[in-house]
């Protein structure tokens, strides 16, 4: 029996291989969708994490001045000899508000890759600081905290900001006129961590 196929026209051809030519469409439109699709995704995650870097970028560029503050208030506090420095006092000087950019987005710091280290220290940082202020208030007599506590406590704000110096130029927030800044703030911090150098 000979199973010779014979087309005589185009037509008689495509009716012939009709369903493969379809299913090869279908999968080729299928990798098209797939890929787009993949693509469309990877834009957003891309959006999403540039909008986080430039979030915490504009938080880090509020906090740094603010610790910077604490320092120098700290410092101040501590140097000074005409009476006794309540915990009232050292929480007075080194009120920083509470990082809301960082604190929301914790779970996805490690979407930064090389720059999520840098982002924890500096954060950490900020909260040993804090947290060592607290202590000072439970911890001290109310009316009589050491002088030296609390210029130990302004080395942590420093130690922050210090940090920070190094990891801000990386972080930008995408708005020249808050980058441009921060060669300022960063020639400020070196000054006083030079001023704490013997």
């Amino acid at each position: 029996m000979n199973m010779a196929w014979r087309y005589t026209t185009l037509l008689d051809l495509l009716d012939h291989w009709q369903t493969m030519i379809a299913g090869m469409t279908a999968l080729v439109a299928a990798i098209i969708t797939v890929r787009v699709t993949l693509a469309v995704e990877q834009r957003k995650v891309d959006r999403e994490l540039d909008g986080l870097r430039k979030s915490l970028a504009v938080e880090l560029r509020q906090l740094i001045p603010s610790a910077l503050a604490a320092y120098t208030s700290l410092t101040n506090l501590g140097r000074t000899t005409d009476g006794p420095i309540t915990t009232g006092m050292v929480q007075a000087s080194s009120v920083i508000r509470t990082p809301l950019v960082y604190n929301s987005n914790v779970y996805r710091i490690g979407s930064l890759e090389r720059d999520a280290m840098d982002v924890l220290t500096i954060y950490g940082l900020i909260e040993t600081a804090r947290e060592n202020v607290r202590l000072i208030g439970k911890s001290q007599a109310p009316d009589d905290v050491s002088p030296a506590v609390v210029l130990q406590a302004a080395a942590i704000f420093l130690e922050a900001c210090n940090y920070a110096s190094i990891v801000l130029p990386k972080l930008r927030t995408g708005v020249a006129a808050h980058d441009d800044r921060d060669a300022e703030l960063i020639e400020t911090i070196r000054a006083a961590v030079s001023g704490l150098s013997p």
